[in-house]
């Protein structure tokens, strides 16, 4: 289904192929966490997807699978169980578009 849908749209479509795709992964039991925080422990305020633990778990497994075949950039949103700071995130974030945007400038000065 990946590579139909790349045919599709990058070739049939002639979309613009995006030059860097950031996925923010949060694991499931977190993601769990945090909206039972949002919705002050009101397990009902959950939508249909947020309820259903083994459609989200995997949703993230093929998310993943899909980073791991086109190349996506992965960042960690977790550790130990915990969400990262929303200021440590966006560091990862910077850190990677810099280094994806060297990379490019590098590949083009060198092949150019």
């Amino acid at each position: 289904y990946i590579r139909w849908m790349e045919d599709f749209e990058y070739e049939k479509l002639r979309l613009p192929r995006p030059d860097l795709v950031i996925y923010l992964d949060m694991p499931t039991e977190v993601s769990q966490q945090l909206l039972t925080g949002r919705y002050h422990g009101d397990e009902s305020k959950k939508d249909i997807h947020e309820r259903n633990l083994a459609f989200l778990a995997q949703c993230r497994k093929s998310a993943l699978f899909a980073a791991q075949l086109l190349g996506w950039k992965v960042i960690p949103c977790a550790e130990n169980g915990t969400p990262l700071s929303i200021e440590k995130i966006q560091e990862m974030i910077q850190q990677t578009v810099t280094e994806a945007f060297d990379a490019e400038i590098l590949h083009t000065h060198h092949s150019g």
